[in-house]
């Protein structure tokens, strides 16, 4: 499923974590492959993918437009980040996100947006997108769409990929034993990932 020429170690490290926490690796992968079915005008607001993965996106059918805006914009303070945590409950959500409509932003609320500079691209099928990591993204289904989506951590943004695990435990209702050992669980991958090298070859 991979685009040619991306090196994600993310199975790799699945691996390590499934193993630690006795859990089966496949499944747990699984988690990290999405596919969004939806109907002309659907949308997803503009946001930047948490704990620092880098994205791909491969359109299965029909056509959707993607607007993508640089770090360098998020810097600058053009997107007026809303920045939130976990929600309970929660199988997906996003970490940072914007109030700003991009088609139709508000010159009074937003001001700094009209410095952002944008880079539009529509996925068509067989088309796959790319998105690095701290790029923020827009999209919206010009279509009926059916889209596969992966999040995915390589040597760039590995230190990340821990945060993302730790993401999967709902610490408020576990004790403190299990919290603890939890931490130190996740802190023996972090030190196995860290050592990772740049092989190409999975264990």
């Amino acid at each position: 499923l991979m685009p040619a020429g991306l090196k994600d170690f993310t199975q790799r490290w699945v691996k390590i974590f499934a193993a630690v926490f006795e859990m089966d690796w496949l499944e747990f992968l699984s988690r990290f492959f999405k596919v969004t079915v939806g109907g002309p005008g659907s949308i997803s607001r503009l946001h930047c993918h948490n704990n620092g993965a880098h994205e791909w996106y491969s359109q299965i059918q029909g056509r959707r437009l993607f607007v993508m805006f640089s770090p360098q914009d998020v810097a600058r303070g053009c997107l007026y980040e809303d920045a939130g945590g976990r929600v309970e409950g929660a199988l997906d959500f996003v970490a940072a996100c914007s109030p700003v409509d991009i088609f139709f932003p508000s010159e009074r609320r937003h001001p700094k947006f009209a410095q952002a500079k944008p880079h539009v691209v529509v996925l068509r099928p067989g088309d796959t997108l790319v998105i690095p990591t701290g790029w923020w993204h827009y999209s919206v289904a010009l279509e009926a769409s059916v889209t596969l989506h992966h999040p995915f951590w390589n040597l760039h943004n590995r230190k990340r990929i821990a945060d993302e695990f730790n993401e999967n435990f709902d610490q408020s209702r576990m004790p403190p034993e299990l919290q603890a050992q939890a931490a130190r669980n996740l802190q023996q991958i972090r030190e196995k990932i860290a050592d990772d090298d740049d092989s190409d070859m999975d264990e």
